[in-house]
């Protein structure tokens, strides 16, 4: 079982290139990379108790970057981190070549997500053959992990010599740290997508209506509720609209807010058009709503006018807050709490 268990099937995917040249089946590439990874395991779970069921998935047998079946390529896409061995010989293989537009797919997949593809420089290369995909924003090749020397070219620790064993160990230490670091936010950022959403309690969900010129004093308003513990619903509406259009958003309307403890208009200047707002959706709207939903809505008005509503509307039951009064917050809340104990139970 893997440490991104049910998430992955695998942790890591290791993609290398044996190195092989013609008439060579036991490259020093090839050792030098098993060994790499099998380190980096080894120090893994020798300082960290979580990773005990650590995978890193490499096929020592065969190179995987030779012959992409079909069961290699479930294993690449069951996996949650793919980790690339940069040779020279990798830039050459199928998987830059024959499947290339395959490989781009996994990367791409992948970097939707930060740190879901780790590349290790086993060898200096060109880093203009490199598929664009792999490079950056501005079309630099990601520094990566370098495990070998600038000057010499040669990989640290080469066929187990002793030369820049130092190097070695504080790169390996660089890639373990931050392997295990991401390992942990994906898992974390998997699971905290499967967790089902909480439900909003009727009892503070609202719909709030706004014309589409006052967007800045909606979004205010909201993020003001929103720190009340109030979740403000609305439905989508456009500032030039059909009447087909017009019909379509009011039993949108209709159907969010039968299901709200309570209607609001926001008035966001003193322009007669609000008066509309006001007979349309505050009175004769909320007729259907109510019938709809088999229970008196409450409604109010939010009123950013300064100025006292342009009809008397005491008759039917809607207050107004003056949202430039510095408590309408609670005065708004503690109404709310009110007028929902005198409705029957939540839709």
């Amino acid at each position: 079982m893997a440490f991104l268990s049910p998430f992955y099937d695998l942790d890591v995917f290791v993609s290398y290139s044996h190195g092989n040249a013609p008439g060579d089946a036991n490259s020093p590439l090839m050792r030098w990379t098993h060994s790499l990874i099998r380190e980096l395991k080894r120090e893994i779970q020798a300082v960290e108790v979580e990773f005990d069921e650590l995978t890193l998935w490499w096929d020592d047998l065969i190179d995987p970057t030779v012959d992409l079946t079909d069961e290699l390529r479930e294993k690449v896409r069951s996996s949650g981190i793919l980790m690339i061995v940069m040779s020279p010989r990798y830039l050459a293989s199928s998987w830059c070549k024959d499947e290339l537009e395959w490989f781009r797919q996994q990367v791409h997949d992948r970097a939707r997500d930060r740190g879901r593809v780790f590349v290790i420089r086993a060898l200096r290369t060109n880093e203009s053959d490199w598929p664009e995909f792999l490079l950056d924003g501005r079309g630099h090749a990601p520094i990566g992990f370098r495990f070998h020397d600038p000057l010499h070219r040669m990989p640290y620790c080469w066929r187990d010599t002793q030369v820049a064993k130092e190097e070695y160990a504080q790169q390996l230490w660089r890639l373990q740290i931050a392997l295990t670091s991401h390992l942990q936010a994906l898992r974390s950022r998997r699971a905290q997508a499967m967790e089902p959403m909480k439900p909003i309690p009727a009892s503070r969900r609202i719909y709030l209506h706004a014309r589409s010129e006052h967007t800045e004093v909606f979004e205010s308003v909201r993020r003001a509720l929103a720190e009340k513990g109030i979740t403000p619903l609305t439905a989508k509406h456009d500032a030039v609209r059909s009447l087909a259009d017009w019909g379509q958003e009011s039993r949108a309307r209709v159907e969010t807010a039968k299901r709200c403890s309570a209607l609001v208009l926001l008035r966001g200047d003193g322009s007669e058009s609000f008066v509309g707002d006001l007979l349309d959706i505050g009175v004769d709207e909320r007729e259907r709503i109510q019938a709809a939903r088999g229970s008196p809505l409450p409604c109010a008005v939010l009123d950013q006018s300064g100025e006292p509503l342009p009809l008397d509307v005491s008759r039917f039951g809607i207050e107004r807050f003056d949202i430039c009064d510095a408590s309408w917050r609670d005065n708004f809340g503690g109404w709310l709490a009110e007028v929902r104990q005198t409705l029957p139970a939540s839709p």
